[in-house]
C-alpha cells in the first residue's frame, strides 16, 4: 500500500551478495511491467520510483535491465512504456469466484468508512492484489491490481501467510526477499514469527507505518476450499486512525471476510447440486 501525496522514503538497498537480492531484483522487475501495463500513457523516472518503492538508481539499473531484454522501452523525453501488456493471472477460476463473492463486502466497507478497500490472493510462490477500491479522501491509502504484497510486512500478506505450513511460508520469503521498508518494518525471524501467530490468535492481521510512513491497514484471511488463499484489508493514514476505529476495525474486516467465506461455501454448495444435463 502507499500514501498518494507524500514522496515515499527509497527503501533499503539489498547488497548484491545477499541471497534475497535476486528474488528482490525480480519482484521489483515485475512490478515495473505491471505498473507500466496498468497505464495508458507512459510514466517517468520518478513516477516509477515511487511507484514500486525503489530509489531512483536502484529503479533505474532494472529499467535499463528491462529494456535490454525487449520488455519496455524509453521515449525521447526519458519516459517508459511496456512493449508488450503485462496481464495479472487470473485465469484461475477460483480467483474470479472470490472477486465476485467479495465485491458487495468491499463496496459496503468502502461505503462506510470512505478508506481504501483491498482484496489480495494467493499464487504459487506470492501475494498479489486482485481487486480494490479507492478511498474517496484526498489524502489515502493507495493499491494497484497485480501489485506483488510483501508476505511479512504487509497486512494482506500476513493474512494469508500466517496460515501456510511452513514450506509455503518459507517460499514465500524466499521469492519476495526479506528488506526494510521503514523503521518499523520487522525483518527478524523469530520476530517475523510472532507476528504471525499473533495474527493467527486474533484472527486478523495488523500493519502499523511497516510498508510506509503514515500509514495503517488491517487484513482478515478468507478460506477457499477449507485452506486461506485470500485475504480483504482497509487501509487509511494513522492521522485518520480514530480510538473508535482502534477497537473496531480488526473485527470489521474479520466479520467481512468471514461473509465472503459463507457467499463462497454457499455457490459451492449450488454449483455441487446443479443436475447434470
Amino acid at each position: 500500500m502507499e500514501i498518494q501525496s507524500p514522496a515515499r522514503k527509497p527503501a533499503v538497498v539489498v547488497k548484491t551478495d545477499s541471497p534475497e537480492a535476486p528474488s528482490r531484483a525480480l519482484s521489483k522487475g515485475i512490478e515495473i511491467v505491471e505498473l507500466l501495463s496498468d497505464t495508458e500513457s507512459s510514466l517517468s523516472l520518478r513516477v516509477i520510483a515511487e511507484g514500486i518503492g525503489l530509489g531512483k538508481p536502484s529503479t533505474l539499473r532494472l529499467l535499463q535491465t528491462l529494456v535490454n531484454a525487449g520488455v519496455i522501452d524509453t521515449k525521447g523525453d526519458g519516459n517508459y512504456f511496456p512493449l508488450r501488456r503485462f496481464t495479472a493471472p487470473q485465469g484461475s477460476t477460483w480467483v474470479d469466484e472470490v472477486i465476485l463473492a467479495a465485491r458487495e463486502d468491499m463496496e459496503r466497507l468502502s461505503a462506510e468508512l470512505a478508506e481504501a478497500v483491498t482484496l489480495a490472493a494467493l499464487f504459487d510462490d506470492h501475494i498479489r492484489v486482485v481487486s480494490t477500491i479507492e478511498s474517496r479522501c484526498e489524502i489515502r491509502m493507495s493499491n494497484y491490481l497485480s501489485r506483488i504484497l510483501s508476505p511479512y510486512a504487509s497486512s494482506l500478506g500476513k493474512a494469508i501467510a500466517a496460515y501456510q505450513n511452513p514450506d509455503c511460508f518459507h517460499q514465500l520469503l524466499q521469492v519476495y526477499g526479506v528488506y526494510r521498508f521503514t523503521p518499523k518494518t520487522i525483518t527478524e525471524p523469530g520476530l517475523i514469527r510472532e507476528e504471525m501467530a499473533r495474527t493467527r490468535d486474533r484472527g486478523y492481521s495488523e500493519e502499523f507505518e511497516e510498508t510506509v510512513s503514515g500509514g495503517c491497514c488491517f487484513g482478515a484471511p478468507i478460506r477457499v476450499d477449507d485452506r486461506v488463499r485470500s485475504a480483504v484489508s482497509i487501509s487509511l493514514p494513522v492521522a485518520r486512525f480514530t480510538p473508535a476505529l482502534e477497537s473496531s476495525l480488526g473485527d470489521r474486516v474479520r466479520l467481512a471476510a468471514q461473509r465472503i467465506e459463507k457467499k463462497l461455501a454457499g455457490a459451492k454448495r449450488r454449483t455441487t447440486k446443479m443436475p447434470k444435463p
